[in-house]
């Protein structure tokens, strides 16, 4: 209805009776709060769309963020219904100002920041908001790297393993180097599990095989993060762990979906659902500038694992949906 519409009902309603005008006042009422809450969003284009949460105690509510500028990264921002927010990963230096912005939504408090493994597309926003200190972390968890260990079997990233060891450090923030089967609470009725943490006897493919594996888990639901964790280190926890331990609602897909960890790891998770960080050019398997189908990626297997071996419900894909929450 619009204003011009109104102004005439209003005209028309004046000469008929007081319900008719009662009932004007409360149509153009709930117009003015719907057109309030409209523009507020359209005023901020960049905030976050947050749905209703669940009328809920004990649980959470997971965002899987968008593939910022089409490149490959990763960050999940999770809220549990006490307000608690964990970040795990962050992605590239230059998605700091989308994912601050998104944190300073939720009071630009991070009760616990984990990285999975210190490669630049997962630690980059971290070591920005270590720098700029504009959002508080009472707690970073993650999996220590040696850096004589880097230098030896991924000489490449050293130098940028090295100044993150000593950013955390210096940061004053408190560092938790994880170990495997520790719980941690993130908020009231939702813990994280340690699975998996470094194995330095796994020296192929040495960073991502690295990665810092664990389970987010409440009465409702439970998902299960990989970072960019390898076929060796899938083998392993293979291995090592049994079948309930891996088994979860939903899984994070390993190294963007991209050459991660087998087909008999992800029938071990058995998930109802698939989380992919994975831009939509990776998702098609393009070759740069050259369309759907063109690359050689690995992805177009493992999005056939996905669907008819390990039947999950549905793909959730940052580089097709952008922002998503989850409930």
């Amino acid at each position: 209805m619009t204003i011009k519409t109104l102004n005439e009902y209003f005209k028309q309603s004046l000469a008929s009776n007081k319900e008719s005008i009662a009932r004007l006042i409360l149509i153009i009422g709930v117009g003015v709060l719907l057109c309030m809450s409209g523009c507020q969003k359209q005023d901020d284009p960049d905030a976050l769309e947050v749905v209703n949460y669940p009328e809920r105690q004990k649980d959470f509510s997971i965002w899987q963020l968008e593939q910022f500028n089409f490149e490959v990264q990763m960050c999940y921002i999770i809220r549990t219904d006490d307000d608690k927010i964990t970040v795990v990963d962050g992605g590239m230096p230059t998605s700091f100002e989308k994912v601050t912005g998104y944190l300073q939504q939720f009071g630009g408090r991070v009760h616990t920041w984990v990285i999975t493994h210190p490669h630049i597309d997962h630690i980059g926003v971290l070591q920005e908001v270590v720098k700029r200190k504009e959002i508080q972390i009472d707690r970073i968890l993650h999996s220590k790297l040696n850096e004589e260990w880097s230098l030896k079997y991924e000489s490449s990233m050293h130098s940028l393993v090295s100044n993150y060891n000593k950013e955390l450090a210096q940061s004053g923030i408190s560092v938790i180097d994880a170990k495997n089967g520790e719980i941690y609470a993130l908020g009231d009725g939702v813990d994280l599990k340690i699975i998996g943490v470094k194995n330095d006897s796994i020296t192929v493919n040495a960073i991502n095989n690295f990665s810092l594996v664990f389970k987010i888990e409440s009465k409702s639901k439970s998902v299960l993060f990989l970072g960019d964790l390898g076929v060796e280190g899938g083998k392993e926890l293979l291995r090592t762990e049994s079948p309930e331990v891996l088994k979860a609602d939903y899984v994070q897909m390993s190294h963007h979906g991209q050459a991660g960890v087998g087909l008999e790891f992800y029938k071990a998770v058995d998930p109802d659902y698939a989380l992919w960080p994975t831009p939509k050019w990776l998702w098609e398997n393009s070759a740069e500038g050259q369309g759907p189908g063109t690359g050689n990626f690995q992805i177009p297997e493992v999005r056939s694992w996905m669907d008819n071996e390990v039947n999950v419900k549905k793909n959730y894909v940052a580089g097709l949906e952008g922002n998503i929450q989850i409930d």
